[in-house]
């Protein structure tokens, strides 16, 4: 039986389309950082709504509803609830910079009464089969009861993956400029960096701004994922080896890595079957989707400038 519960962590502009299609394909539903496509929009039975209902929500928000006589205001009340569990998740894990839900879903107001223990809750009372996408997690801040309960059990299972910083970083330059028409919003880099990037004419400019400024948030994420990449019970897969043929990769590496997945998760799907349609353009946040691009846009100076600030990352992740 696969795994009820997996966690991804896929630093921003690392492909994290890539990852999310192959969980998708895997039959999970995604809830976090990434906009899943429709068939990754996760579903849930009256049963598990109940169960829900049971775990995290206060009797009191339920007087009067039957669920049988009244199941279109109990699905309406328990998806109100499941954006609530979701936060108190966000911030449990310790999210770094997740958008705020309240700000770009302005329905989800928190109005719903929780019952006492929602906040201590385990992860093993969350929706199942339902995977997590954070761009993010700092370990110090997580709470300790969540970590206590990984070390312990066999579930959520942890996936990472990674995508040379260098892309990364020029795939975020793009974003925040606005390249390939994409729209988002997302505090503060839509506040901040998008205005910054998009004020700056040359490509060169922009890479030179990222560079030099520490509050961009991409090396941050990077940094926080490195205690991850050497935890042993952490499947690593990276956007090299997701992208396939059509960017510049090759697909026995994509068929290893869903291999190394559907291992992690306890999945009996066939790789080869995994990885048709993991390269979609019509993803929201592709645009180039090739790999080693930063070779096409980095000037030397760039290169001697990442190299004293983020040198040890390329080292530590194996793209040296």
């Amino acid at each position: 039986m696969s795994a009820e519960r997996v966690v991804v962590v896929s630093p921003r502009k690392s492909g994290t389309h890539l990852v999310q299609n192959l969980m998708v394909a895997l039959e999970y539903g995604i809830y976090g950082e990434s906009i899943p496509p429709e068939a990754g929009r996760a579903a849930f039975s009256l049963r598990e709504r109940l169960e829900l209902a049971d775990r995290y929500l206060d009797p009191v928000e339920l007087d009067g509803i039957d669920v049988r006589r009244d199941t279109a205001e109990f699905v309406r009340l328990t998806d109100q609830l499941l954006i609530q569990i979701g936060w108190i998740w966000q911030v449990r894990l310790a999210a770094r910079n997740i958008a705020h839900v309240d700000v770009i879903r302005p329905e989800a107001e928190f109005t719903l009464k929780m019952t006492a223990e929602a906040w201590r809750r385990p992860f093993a009372h969350t929706p199942p089969r339902l995977c997590w996408i954070f761009h993010s997690l700092d370990i110090w801040r997580m709470d300790q009861r969540f970590l206590n309960e990984w070390s312990s059990v066999d579930e959520p299972r942890f996936i990472l993956n990674l995508r040379d910083p260098r892309d990364a970083l020029v795939s975020m330059v793009d974003f925040f400029a606005g390249e390939g028409g994409l729209q988002f919003l997302r505090f503060p880099e839509s506040a901040t960096f998008a205005p910054i990037m998009r004020s700056l004419p040359r490509t060169a400019d922009r890479i030179s701004y990222a560079l030099r400024d520490p509050a961009m948030p991409l090396m941050a994420d990077y940094e926080a994922a490195i205690s991850l990449y050497y935890h042993p019970d952490v499947c690593n897969v990276a956007f090299e080896d997701l992208v396939g043929p059509e960017g510049g990769g090759s697909r026995a590496r994509q068929v290893d890595a869903a291999a190394r997945v559907a291992e992690c998760t306890s999945s009996g799907a066939d790789p080869e079957a995994l990885v048709d349609g993991l390269f979609d353009r019509s993803t929201f946040s592709f645009h180039k989707g090739r790999i080693g691009r930063w070779r096409e846009v980095f000037t030397r100076d760039h290169e001697v400038m990442f190299k004293e600030r983020f040198g040890h990352l390329l080292e530590v992740f194996g793209y040296e």
